[in-house]
């Protein structure tokens, strides 16, 4: 019998919290929560899914999420990454090496190649790649989430690493928190895009009013593989995997370089 969302969400959170009482240390905690929710993509959510889209209350979501004792436990010294709201000067981007599928990648961060919304139609996603730019909060003397995700190994990121710091240098920028799953539904059914029997979000219309969407961890937890009813239909199925913000306008300072992570960094 195929297990309900619900039930697959509780196996979730307790695959989180099999290292709560043992984590040490907020960097520790991370890594653990990095690892399970790439090992929850594939193939177990995958199998977990199988026979169709996993369709739940958000409000269901949620209160599994709100059970995680390694998200109340990381929250105690990183609110920001679990709840919000968005630590602006501590945002890292990392620049990794060119790939066959993305020749043109560059290791150093260059206004001129931030791509923006415009009136071209954009491809229906729940996290668009090719637009904008995507930030990872670093945490206080440590590395962003998405550098620990890059430490498990992909044949997409080669092999030197360059690690950037932005400022967001306008006060006035605004960064739509999603920190929930109801959230994640409230944002979907407010900004919809209807594709192929799924409703994904807007991004042009987002960044009429928003510079940037923060994800945060409860909200993965909540989301992650899983959809939910909105007014037009179906939310699509996000999959952020870490903490990070998708910025939809230019609003930081010069990059500064922090670190280079050489070729034989994982030898």
């Amino acid at each position: 019998m195929r297990p309900t969302p619900a039930r697959t969400l509780r196996r979730r959170v307790t695959d989180l919290d099999t290292a709560a009482a043992a984590v040490s240390d907020v960097d520790a905690g991370l890594r653990h929560f990095t690892a399970v929710m790439a090992w929850w993509t594939e193939p177990e959510m995958a199998a977990a899914l199988a026979g169709g889209p996993a369709v739940i209350d958000p409000s269901e979501a949620d209160e599994a999420a709100e059970s995680c004792r390694l998200l109340r436990h990381l929250a105690r010294d990183e609110r920001s990454l679990v709840l919000g709201p968005l630590e602006r000067a501590r945002q890292h981007w990392i620049g990794t090496s060119p790939h066959e599928l993305m020749p043109s990648r560059q290791p150093a961060l260059a206004r001129e190649r931030f791509v923006a919304p415009h009136a071209e139609p954009i491809p229906p996603s729940t996290k668009p790649f090719h637009l904008g730019l995507y930030t990872s909060t670093a945490q206080r003397g440590g590395p962003s989430m998405w550098r620990m995700y890059l430490d498990q190994g992909s044949t997409l990121h080669p092999l030197p690493w360059h690690t950037w710091a932005l400022q967001v240098t306008d006060p006035t920028a605004e960064v739509v928190e999603i920190s929930s799953a109801s959230a994640w539904a409230a944002f979907v059914g407010r900004y919809p895009l209807v594709h192929d029997g799924s409703v994904f979000p807007d991004w042009r219309k987002v960044a009429e009013d928003y510079a940037g969407v923060h994800m945060t961890l409860r909200a993965i937890v909540a989301t992650q593989g899983l959809r939910f009813p909105v007014t037009d239909g179906l939310a699509a199925a996000p999959y952020w995997d870490v903490e990070s913000v998708l910025w939809l306008r230019w609003h930081f300072s010069s990059p500064r370089l922090v670190e280079i992570t050489p070729p034989h960094s994982q030898e």
